[in-house]
């Protein structure tokens, strides 16, 4: 199998995934679930779970689409870096070339790579620890942004819970005399209540978990390669550096 397939399997792990999701969502319109959650739901907590979940999965999505090249690239140039030079520095150059944010952090470490081997200062060769801690924080940073909002969306969902409750203890508030009719009332009102806390709680539950899968998917594609790149930092720097500044005397 050619690296490009094997990388397109990322994305399109990801996409079966995603469309898993789908499925099980037309099952719910069709069943009825979506459109009661929305008309019961008065706190109008659970579409907004629904449309930021439904935005950060697109997000993620592209992030990991864009992925796949990165990473095809780095395995083509750990193949071929010790016995192909040719090949290695196509896939350097494709990876200087490229206006991804990946990439341009890949492009980053590489040149620092190449500044510290070109440099017989002992202090600097020291601080590849330190340029592998700073690389690895600028491909991490992004996943910050993600697990807060997994997390935000199951704070969403109790708080949702907590409106549901104080609406169906308000409804308890405001009897004066028991009679069947307002029996009725508050027994209509309480249950009310508790749709919108029990709606909102499983919708960002569910959406939390479903988010969670597919962060923790990117992310450990991300250490992939973070590792690939560690490798090439303790066994190919200098190599790296060469090919590096090979590309920079061509342009």
């Amino acid at each position: 199998m050619s690296y490009k397939k094997e990388t397109d399997l990322i994305f399109i792990k990801w996409f079966l995934f995603l469309i898993s999701i789908l499925i099980i969502f037309f099952f719910l319109i069709k069943f009825n679930f979506i459109s009661s959650l929305l008309k019961n739901d008065v706190s109008f907590i659970s579409p907004l779970i629904l449309l930021i979940f439904a935005i950060f999965t697109i997000k993620t999505g592209i992030e990991v689409f864009y992925l796949k090249d990165t990473y095809c690239n780095l395995l083509i140039l750990d193949n071929y870096i010790v016995n192909n030079k040719e090949k290695s520095t196509e896939a350097v150059n494709i990876i200087k070339s490229s206006q991804k944010h990946l990439d341009k952090c890949v492009c980053e470490h590489f040149l620092s790579l190449s500044y510290i081997n070109n440099n017989k200062d002992i202090n600097l060769v020291t601080n590849k620890k330190e340029l592998c801690k700073i690389f690895e924080y600028k491909l991490t940073k992004g996943l910050d942004l993600g697990w807060f909002i997994v997390d935000l969306l199951l704070k969403l969902g109790l708080i949702g819970t907590v409106i549901g409750f104080i609406l169906m203890l308000a409804s308890i508030t405001i009897i004066e005399n028991f009679d069947l009719t307002m029996m009725q009332d508050l027994l209509q009102k309480m249950s009310g209540g508790m749709k919108v806390a029990l709606y909102t709680t499983l919708t960002g539950l569910i959406t939390s978990i479903l988010l969670s899968f597919q962060y923790k998917f990117l992310e450990n594609k991300i250490f992939d390669i973070i590792s690939l790149i560690n490798k090439f930092t303790e066994l190919h720097a200098p190599i790296i550096a060469d090919i590096t500044n090979e590309i920079q005397k061509t342009k």
